[in-house]
């Protein structure tokens, strides 16, 4: 796929893949279209659903990733699997992200993914640590084996789309593969490296370490690599691009239930930002848009279900918001929850400031699904 710098000129699209390093962000053209410059909505798996993506887009969110999709499931054409892949207009450019164990197996369900649905990227998971994925192979256990990550890339990119990888440091702490793995998907044409700062293994509760990313970012400059990891605020943005020098961040935990975070992530002037918290009455209005593009979607019982997480983590620090949960879980209609949201704001006020960070608890329960 054809991966250039953005120009003024309106150069050939076949240039070379030289970046501009006198823009902030960088700019970057993938086959035709603009890297967006905002940070980017992490893949989460029974998290980032289309209406989920629309908000964050809403908000300023740059590129989108899809939940990780079967790529068996879309090569038998699975009615689930196909169904993770649509999306709405408004949320291009947007990339699917697929998850396999075999070359083959990626080659075949990018071409069904590309036949059907023409997203603007085909993401690979090579990254996420869940087990049901590491003991099938898929995921992060391809962090084991750069060459296949190569293969798969190679036999994805016949489907003539852009193709990109979503990596980590390496499977086993101490063996880091994240460099290897991104050279054999760029040698393979692959026209984006996303670098998650941990390893699959013995992951959780560690801190996330952006060194390997900076390794890949010198290792493959050709590419836009985009950082992933322990990101909470504009200032920790900003420093993850100031010190590693990827091009832009993705944002997982910090997004849960705070999608208005990514108004102050459209730049790399970060810590200069206003404060992107929102009053708590314009939170409950956002609710209920999500509310209702999740019954569009899902039907009723299916998105009230779904939004149970979202107003969890979104509720989560408010005032007696332990109580106002447990009673959420209960009710089995939107506009139930709507009416009660409104009653606790009849209650504790309208007009205060939400937090707009996770607390130490929310980061210490997080585990990755699929990320």
């Amino acid at each position: 796929m054809a991966l250039q710098r953005a120009s003024s000129d309106n150069q050939d699209r076949k240039s070379k893949n030289i970046p501009i390093q006198n823009q902030l962000p960088t700019r970057w053209i993938i086959d035709g279209w603009e890297l967006p410059s905002g940070a980017i909505l992490a893949p989460m798996a029974g998290v980032t659903d289309s209406p989920t993506r629309r908000i964050a887009r809403r908000f300023g969110a740059g590129l989108l990733y899809s939940e990780c999709i079967s790529a068996e499931g879309l090569r038998r054409l699975g009615k689930a699997s196909l169904d993770y892949c649509r999306f709405h207009p408004e949320e291009r450019p947007i990339a699917l992200q697929l998850f396999g164990s075999r070359a083959e197996q990626i080659g075949e369900a990018a071409r069904v993914v590309a036949d059907r649905f023409h997203p603007d990227l085909i993401d690979i998971n090579c990254g996420c640590p869940v087990k049901k994925f590491v003991t099938k192979g898929c995921g992060g256990a391809l962090m084991q084996s750069p060459n296949l990550i190569g293969e798969m890339v190679a036999a994805a990119s016949k489907s003539g789309l852009p193709i990109s990888v979503k990596l980590r440091t390496g499977y086993w702490p101490g063996i880091e593969t994240a460099v290897d793995a991104a050279k054999a998907a760029a040698d393979a044409g692959a026209a984006l490296i996303a670098v998650h700062g941990r390893y699959v293994r013995k992951a959780k509760g560690t801190q996330a370490d952006w060194n390997p990313i900076h390794r890949v970012r010198e290792a493959v400059p050709h590419l836009p690599v985009i950082g992933n990891g322990d990101v909470f605020s504009p200032a920790d943005a900003k420093r993850m691009i100031d010190e590693t020098g990827c091009d832009r961040v993705m944002i997982a935990r910090w997004a849960q239930g705070r999608p208005w975070i990514f108004r102050s992530l459209q730049n790399r002037d970060y810590p200069d930002c206003a404060p992107t918290t929102p009053a708590v009455v314009e939170v409950v209005e956002l609710i209920g848009d999500h509310y209702r593009m999740m019954i569009d979607l899902f039907g009723e019982k299916t998105a009230v279900f779904r939004m149970r997480k979202q107003v969890g983590w979104i509720t989560s620090g408010w005032p007696g918001g332990a109580k106002l949960r447990s009673e959420i879980m209960l009710i089995p209609s939107a506009g139930g929850v709507i009416r009660r949201l409104n009653d606790y704001l009849d209650i504790m006020g309208r007009d205060w400031i939400i937090a707009d960070s996770p607390t130490a608890q929310e980061l210490e329960d997080y585990e990755p699904a699929g990320e």
